[in-house]
Formats: C-alpha cells, structure tokens, sequence
C-alpha cells in the first residue's frame, strides 16, 4: 500500500499542516487507550483488534463509563464488505426479573440503581466473537495493557478526575463502591489509582477465556452477590448470555449512506432524525433556523423511538417502517417555525466510552462500550473490582409495552456506533457517548461535516444543543447568542446556557475516498486524543 497523507486534528488545537503520520488511525477519550491501540496496530493487529484493546484499558482508566461489567456494540468493515458487520453485545434481564415482583418490593418505577436494575454483562462476550469473526490476536494479548494499567496504576486524567470527585459521596453509599475511592474520597487529578482487585479479574480472563465471566469463578462471584442483595442475577442467566450478529439499519443523509445497529439501540432515532432533514434545506438557511431544524427532528425521532423501542422480539412496529420515505413525509409536515412542545420522552442524558479505528490496510471498527449511568448499578462485586451495569433501569412496568421488563428481555439501549459511506466505503467513523444525547450529538456533527463542508476538528468542538423534552432545550456554553435569542423567539425554553459537561464526547475519523488519507478529531469535553501508528 502506498503512502499517503495524513492529518490529525486534535479537537481544541491549532489545525496542523498536512505532514505524513503513518496508515492507522485511532480516537478515543484517553491517552493511554489510544496508546493501547496503536501499539497493536504497530504489532500487525486490526481495526477490530485495537478497538477491542483500547475498549479494555477505557473500563480501567474510565471506570465510571464502562468495564467489563456492562455492555458493548460495534461495527466492523473491511475492504471487500458491502455494508459493515454489526454486533449487539447487550445483556438481557434475568430470567426471574418480573414486574408484579417489583411491585411487591415497593418499586411503581424501575430501580435506576442497584441490584434490581443489573442486566447480564455483554461486553466480554461481544468482544470474544468481534476477535473470533474479525480480529487477529487473542485476547489474552489485547487484555494485557488493561491489566498493566489495573496493577501497576495509572494518572487520573482532569476531566475524569473532576466526574470522579461528584461521584465519591454515591460511591461511599453503594455496595463495594469503596473499591473506586482511595482512602474515603476519589482520586485527584495526577494521582496514580490501582486497582488490584480488576487486576486479577482480567488476568483470570486472559488466562482462562471469557468463560471465567460467565460460567467460572467470576461468574459464581456474580451470582453469590446478586443473591446477597436480593437481585435475580443468577448463574443461568451469565450461563445463557450469547451476543447477537446483527445487520445494520441503512438510512441516507445528502446521498451519503449512514449505518446504525437496529433495536434495542436507538440507532433508529438518528437514522429517523436524519431522514426528516434529509428533506429540508439546512445548507441553505441562517445558524438559528438550522439548529431549530434539528431539534425539531430530534424530537419527532425520539417521541417514536420511545414509543416502539425495545427487545425486537417484542416489538409491533419494525424499525424500517419509521424510516419509510412515505412515514417520513408525513412526520416532516409537523415540523413548523415554532417548537413543538408535546414531544415528551422525557430522556435524560448519561456516560459511555467510544473507540473509532481504522488500520493500515482500510479496515475500520466502530466500537462503544457502557455501564450506562456513571459506574451503572453502584454495585462492585466483591473481590472482583467488576461494576454491575444498570441498564435494566431504561425498562418500562407497563406490560404492553415493546420495552417492558420481562425474563430475558433486552433493554432499550442509549449506545450507538456508526459510520457514514462514501462511494461504497466508510468515508466517517464516528461516534458520541452521553446516553440520550448520542443521537443528537451524531445529527448535530453530521449536519456539521455534510451541510457545512465543516473539518472534523471544527465539527467536534463547536457547541451543540441537547433537547431534554417537550419545548425544553439545553444551550452549550459558547452558542452564539442570535441561536439563542432565535430559538427563544420560536417557542424553545432554553433552560440552561449550560457548561461543556452533559453534550456528548464525540470521536471521528474521516477517510478520503480518494487517497485513503485520515483526518481525525477527539472531543475537547473529553481527556482523550487521536493518534496515528
């Protein structure tokens, strides 16, 4: 393969000439994660293989937002493919979760933490069939850096340092959140923080196979602390987890086809959302009008979303049908000058880890990974250092529903990996963590680097909305006043001219379709970076 061009810009930075960086490519949102990635890379690994490494060392280093506790999806290309592979690494609710039990222990809503709301954990698995399918290393050797940074220590990084630090008084309350503070309080920014205990855990992995999570000790681990706090986790349902290969939804945004993972994600939201701009001129009107646009479509998108969303097995509606060009026209005609304000889902936003990769032969992956809410159930199990997801908070208790609790259901799913196709090849490798708000950070940058013809840097750090429900909107700290004062004049409650906190960390890498030369962006919300081999 020839040498071409590539270019980084890292998000926050003064953009860079052009210069020669090498063939691979990775972002995510720490430094010692891409080093992870890069160094696999260098070894002769894949997209896939880097993804996977630089997932594992993120549950150490950020382990509010993910570990292998909670769950993983992906994408996966390589020269060759006509669409990319999808992968849902969800866990299902155990097989004893049950609605009127619930109600007998005094719950009217889903837990949103503890022992209750833990879903099985599928990001080990998703990761071990990612390797077997598409990757060229074990994981044994991927897990490696992970378990180095859990041993030996790492430097807590600003940003997480600073999430770190609001969330010590819920961790000193929470069964086993002790294990995430040193000496009664979070670690400081420059501080080194081991973890001795997900040390040994992942060591155990690496020797023995993902089987130590979910039939071995690990898994008895599990299902000994589940049955302490009176959860229905049990050796059965780690026993019966399998991921599921998926094909992804297709939609289209300006003749560029953009790939999202089906239900239980909510992947449809922002092929939806994109579907009804897709029919309006947002390259043509004024900054305020466009983001009045946006938001508007956010809304339709996620009113349907939550409404059909959930374990596809129980799903009425198929997600296909809300992104007909027919259903789509009709929807498009609600959207007016003036906010809509009975769209109300009433989501909130969260926090995940994302990985974008691509290798030097083309090959591309598109990776997140969550807990869901920071450090997800608050139960660490003991001895393990391993934090409990708590996705099964996002059930609903009504029966009827498509997403309601019930044995072995799947949840819906905030996370979200994409691309974006150019002359039938991944042209964008992105993603944005932030629960509820991934897809409307992914709309937002999307209609940055399509409409405006906007560089990857510029799209990542320019400040973005996040709609909470009904006319309720929040501004990012740095939006120009004549969007605010004009989004105040079309009937949107701007609610908060918040901070940087709260509007998603986005990655991205941009491939020429021509040369192949990379250009790649990490998000300035975030400590990460991106880095080329």
């Amino acid at each position: 393969m020839s040498q071409v061009t590539r270019r980084v810009d890292q998000a926050g930075d003064d953009d860079a000439p052009a210069e020669p960086r090498g063939q691979g490519m990775v972002a995510t949102s720490h430094p010692l994660a891409v080093d992870a990635a890069l160094d696999v890379m260098r070894a002769g690994g894949n997209a896939v293989d880097a993804a996977v490494s630089a997932a594992a060392v993120l549950g150490v280093v950020e382990p509010m937002s993910t570990g292998i506790g909670g769950d993983c999806f992906a994408l996966a290309w390589r020269p060759g493919d006509e669409v990319p592979l999808g992968i849902n690494g969800s866990g299902r609710a155990p097989a004893l979760a049950d609605i009127d039990d619930l109600g007998r222990r005094g719950h009217h809503a889903m837990p949103e933490r503890g022992i209750l709301s833990v879903t099985v954990p599928g990001a080990l698995s998703a990761w071990q069939a990612l390797l077997e399918e598409r990757g060229t290393r074990p994981l044994s050797e991927l897990l490696e850096p992970a378990i180095r940074a859990a041993e030996d220590g790492f430097e807590v990084t600003p940003k997480i340092a600073e999430a770190w630090a609001g969330l010590a008084p819920l961790l000193e309350r929470s069964d086993g959140g002790a294990a995430w503070l040193a000496g009664g309080r979070a670690p400081r920014a420059g501080e080194r923080f081991r973890q001795p205990d997900l040390a040994r855990s992942l060591a155990r992995i690496a020797a023995d196979g993902i089987g130590a999570l979910y039939t071995g000790p690990l898994a008895h681990a599990i299902a000994s602390c589940a049955r302490r706090l009176g959860g229905w986790l049990d050796l059965g349902d780690l026993e019966a987890h399998e991921p599921t290969w998926v094909t992804p939804l297709e939609g289209s945004y300006r003749g560029h086809p953009i790939y999202e993972l089906p239900p239980n994600g909510q992947g449809v939201v922002v092929l939806e959302a994109l579907g009804l701009l897709d029919g309006l001129p947002l390259g043509d009107v004024d900054e305020e009008h466009r983001w009045h646009l946006m938001i508007e479509a956010v809304k339709l998108a996620f009113a349907d979303a939550r409404r059909h969303v959930g374990d596809p097995a129980h799903m009425t509606v198929e997600p296909e049908a809300l992104l007909d060009e027919s259903y789509l026209e009709a929807r498009r005609d609600s959207i007016g000058d003036r906010a809509i304000q009975d769209a109300t889902p009433g989501l909130v936003g969260t926090d995940t880890v994302y990985v974008a990769a691509v290798d030097p032969d083309g090959g591309c992956c598109s990776l997140i990974d969550s807990l869901y809410m920071p450090f997800g159930s608050m139960v660490v199990v003991d001895g393990t250092g391993i934090t409990l997801q708590n996705r099964g908070a996002l059930f609903e208790l009504d029966e009827a529903h498509p997403n309601a609790l019930g044995p072995r259901r799947r949840p819906y799913h905030t996370i979200i990996p994409a691309m974006a196709f150019r002359h039938a090849r991944p042209w964008l490798v992105f993603g944005a963590v932030g629960g509820f708000q991934q897809p409307q950070a992914q709309v937002q940058l999307l209609s940055r680097l399509i409409d405006l013809g906007a560089e990857p840097a510029e799209a990542v750090r320019a400040p973005r909305f996040r709609w909470v429900e009904g006319g309720s909107v929040r501004l990012e700290e740095g939006t120009p006043a004549p969007v605010v004062e004009g989004l105040l004049r079309r009937g949107h409650r701007v609610t908060e001219h918040a901070g940087r906190g709260g509007f998603g960390g986005a990655q991205v890498i941009r491939i020429d379709p021509d040369s192949g030369a990379l250009c790649g962006a990490s998000d300035p919300r975030k400590d990460g970076r991106v880095g080329t081999t």
